[in-house]
């Protein structure tokens, strides 16, 4: 099983963001999210490792006060990739470790992202 801190394997190849796990939910619902998901986990991993700043019409930066997330004493932006209608994927970026910290993976829409029972538009 893996654990918080470790790496999302395998590790990075030259060129490619190192991805780990910032949170031990994230560690311990990663592999629920890869069983239920497969392709679009695998996807949104190949996005991780390779472009995690690229604004897609299911990748893109958080806003308000999910924008940001203290990571190792670093204020680092946070991400999200939809990994389903309900299914999201929320990591943090460091560019100066070239570091991608998952620190959600929810199988269900996670709460946070929910403002007064609605879907903010600040984070669609």
């Amino acid at each position: 099983m893996p654990k918080r801190l470790e790496d999302v394997a395998p590790p990075p190849r030259p060129g490619e963001w190192r991805i780990r796990f910032g949170t031990s939910e994230a560690a311990t619902s990663w592999p629920e999210m890869c069983a239920q998901f497969p392709g679009n986990s695998h996807e949104a991993w190949e996005r991780m490792r390779h472009s995690p700043t690229e604004r897609t019409g299911t990748q893109k930066p958080l806003a308000g006060p999910l924008a940001t997330r203290q990571v190792r004493g670093e204020e680092l932006a946070q991400w999200q990739i939809d990994i389903s209608s309900g299914a999201r994927l929320i990591y943090a970026i460091d560019p100066a470790k070239r570091t991608v910290w998952v620190m959600l993976a929810a199988t269900g829409h996670p709460g946070a992202t929910l403002a007064k029972g609605k879907r903010s538009s600040q984070n669609r």
